[in-house]
């Protein structure tokens, strides 16, 4: 019960911020753009492209400008002084920034496919980016001190996670087995089979992205604990 109330807590967070009216916002002007044109031809590829980089962008930048708002105005300081978890603390900023993302995504995928698409699959993909998102932010932010310097050595880091498996799923250049050392790949797989259908081993993709999944967690846990908590 307690993580549940810290993610309503993130929820009315993100919201009081703004951050979920402008995100709502940018998924509608999306959405309505995709749906005037979803008659010129099949949008899978621009609407996959879209969902990789809108909640990544939502999970990954988001949850570092919050916890810098919060060690800038000394919030978190006193946060810690309560007998609050850190790992509840860590989830639930996470699962909300996330929650924001998937609603985002099934929006869109709702402007241009209707119900013709695996819900469950895709959520379950939109998801893996979310989390994989955030949980990079959360281990990028341990290594500046401020927002702008984050933003900085963020560039390199953002663009090998989700514009290197982006370009080559558009089949700019072809990988090939080396594709799967990217841990967004699994996600890009499960997305593009709940929207395409395309053939994808759904068991190694599921366990692609709990493994990714699971080690962002461990670092970002354990850097953000010694290097931010603990200085």
């Amino acid at each position: 019960m307690k993580i549940l109330s810290q993610l309503k807590w993130q929820l009315m967070l993100l919201h009081k911020n703004n951050i979920i009216n402008i995100s709502i916002g940018v998924t509608v002007i999306y959405g309505v753009i995709l749906f005037l044109i979803k008659d010129v031809g099949s949008l899978d590829v621009v609407l996959i492209s879209i969902v990789l980089n809108d909640p990544s962008v939502i999970g990954y930048f988001f949850i570092a400008l919050a916890i810098y708002t919060e060690i800038k105005h000394e919030i978190l300081p006193a946060i810690f002084t309560t007998p609050i978890n850190l790992h509840h603390y860590i989830i639930s900023k996470v699962m909300a920034l996330s929650v924001v993302g998937i609603v985002c995504a099934l929006g869109l995928a709702f402007f241009v496919k209707g119900f013709d698409f695996d819900i469950i699959n895709y959520a379950i993909g939109t998801l893996g980016i979310c989390l994989l998102s955030a949980l990079l932010g959360l281990i990028m932010l341990t290594f500046a001190s401020e927002f702008l310097k984050f933003a900085m050595i963020s560039i390199p880091v953002f663009l090998t996670f989700i514009n290197v498996p982006l370009l080559q799923y558009l089949g700019v250049f072809d990988m090939g087995l080396l594709k799967y050392v990217f841990p967004a790949q699994g996600s890009i797989n499960l997305i593009d089979n709940g929207i395409s259908g395309t053939e994808i081993n759904l068991w190694a993709t599921y366990i692609s992205i709990f493994f990714w999944i699971t080690l962002f967690y461990s670092l970002a846990y354990k850097l953000f604990k010694r290097k931010v908590i603990c200085q």
